[in-house]
């Protein structure tokens, strides 16, 4: 006898059913149209508060009630009675006590033999914990992105081989671009287009791959769209995946320009403060030598007479006494010179400004110095118009001529000769350039880039062998700076040295 195999049912028993309905951890329920609940399970009474689907039922529960936006429901109905479903509906529901939660809605209509619409099931998951996850993540997002778009340092991130891959607005501007786009588009190689030494490039990706980061990498770039040169920092890291291969860097870039040009200029300042502790150090000696050599003279030639005067002939005493006159007068220029450049830069030398004829100031001048000039034999060409006027103080346009031509009999050839003229003050028609030229040896160019400052002594012999104080151009310029002028020296080509003053005209 064979024995015939039925085939297994293929539909559940009604307990078995019932328990997956209870175990599916999501609210199940099945509502009337009015939306009254005619079955729940317990997930579902849970969900909205109850101890249990009995007493959900028991209490009339009705779905509208648990809508945190009543909108929601009519949503969802309008859907499926057009003959669709709603599936994975995401809104906010309410609890039996007032408290809210996200829930994730899939229901579909119960029809009868008409085709009628009689009644509602589906199914409610809590999807809250997801959906808080959610928002914290734009959250974090969107907090990310406000740090990224408004930081006012640069933040990029560049790929190994030196292409940028991001840039926020800061790093944007910084490079000379207006948009991230723009920017990414333009960069082709990060270290042959952004350093100005090729080679930091290397020296970076060095210390990131060695460190992993970099803090305050100090470098010249161009800015990319402009090709100005500025200074940044630059932190860094190197970005690695999960089994340690280098992905790419992220940084931040900070635009130390400002700070290192003030850098530079506090160690020029020092420098500067160096050189000229130096040079009054240099000017006190060589004032000590000036003044003991008339001071020698002075005591010596006046010991002489006080010892021997009874004895000594009539001429000596009169040689005598011209050696302590030209002493003492020499003594006093020079102590006159310290002190006017004292006076003149503290403010206490008082200016008279008034129209004065340019061709008087120097004659004046000249008549002063031509003891100087006759003796070494120097002839002067003066070259001034008639009528030519200047709105100065005239005894300090004196002196300044002066002490100009006192530098031409000082440092001119013998038998050669010195000019004065008068000129238009190069694109400035309103100042008048009053010139002293000789044929001397020019100034050293250590002069010439220290133009009036005080105490520059210079070492050369053909220069350090003539008297005085050194201060005729120091005082020269304070002069000319008090009255609204200027002072400028030139090496001629040929030789010899042309002084300038620039004057207001009247």
């Amino acid at each position: 006898m064979t024995q015939r195999l039925d085939h297994p049912t293929t539909h559940l028993a009604p307990e078995t059913a019932r328990q997956m309905v209870e175990d599916a951890g999501v609210g199940i329920f099945q509502t009337a149209l009015d939306g009254r609940f005619l079955y729940g399970n317990d997930v579902l009474a849970t969900q909205l508060g109850f101890d249990s689907a009995a007493a959900m039922l028991a209490a009339g529960a009705n779905s509208k009630d648990f809508y945190d936006d009543p909108s929601d429901q009519r949503i969802i109905r309008a859907t499926i009675d057009e003959g669709g479903s709603v599936r994975g509906r995401i809104l906010k529901a309410r609890r039996l006590d007032g408290s809210r939660f996200w829930v994730r809605e899939t229901s579909t209509a119960i029809r009868d033999a008409t085709g009628q619409v009689i009644g509602y099931v589906g199914s409610v998951a809590d999807v809250s914990d997801l959906i808080e996850t959610q928002e914290r993540l734009a959250e974090a997002e969107a907090s990310y992105r406000r740090i990224f778009e408004r930081a006012t340092e640069g933040i990029y991130r560049s790929s190994l081989d030196g292409k940028q891959l991001r840039s926020n607005p800061a790093l944007n501007h910084l490079n000379g671009y207006a948009t991230e786009e723009e920017h990414l588009n333009a960069v082709k190689d990060i270290a042959t287009e952004w350093y100005v030494d090729p080679q930091r490039r290397d020296e970076f990706k060095r210390l990131l791959e060695r460190d992993g980061v970099v803090e305050d990498f100090e470098s010249e770039i161009y800015r990319h769209g402009t090709r100005e040169r500025i200074w940044i920092s630059e932190n860094a890291y190197l970005v690695r995946d999960d089994e340690g291969e280098p992905l790419y860097f992220e940084g931040t870039v900070r635009d130390i320009t400002a700070a290192k040009r003030a850098e530079q200029e506090t160690q020029r300042a020092l420098e500067r403060a160096e050189a000229a502790n130096r040079a009054k150090t240099d000017f006190l000696a060589h004032m000590s030598h000036e003044l003991r050599t008339p001071l020698n003279a002075i005591l010596g030639f006046s010991d002489l007479l006080r010892e021997a005067a009874d004895s000594l002939p009539v001429d000596k005493v009169a040689a005598y006494a011209d050696d302590i006159h030209r002493s003492g007068s020499y003594l006093l220029d020079l102590i006159n010179d310290v002190l006017d450049l004292s006076r003149i830069e503290s403010g206490a030398f008082p200016l008279e400004m008034q129209r004065t004829a340019a061709i008087e100031a120097v004659e004046e001048a000249l008549d002063a110095v031509r003891p100087m000039l006759e003796a070494r034999a120097l002839a002067v060409s003066v070259q001034i118009a008639e009528g030519v006027a200047v709105q100065t103080d005239r005894r300090a346009l004196k002196q300044c001529l002066l002490n100009l031509l006192s530098n031409a009999a000082k440092f001119a050839p013998e038998g050669s000769g010195v000019w004065v003229t008068a000129g238009d003050a190069p694109g400035d028609p309103d100042r008048l350039a009053l010139t002293v030229r000789d044929e001397g040896p020019g100034l050293p160019k250590t002069v010439l880039e220290r133009l009036g400052e005080p105490f520059v002594i210079q070492d050369d012999p053909q220069y350090a062998k003539q008297p005085g104080s050194g201060l005729g151009l120091a005082i020269t310029r304070s002069l000319m700076l008090r009255m609204g002028g200027e002072l400028t020296v030139v090496n001629a080509a040929a030789g010899g040295a042309a002084a300038t003053l620039l004057v207001k005209r009247a």
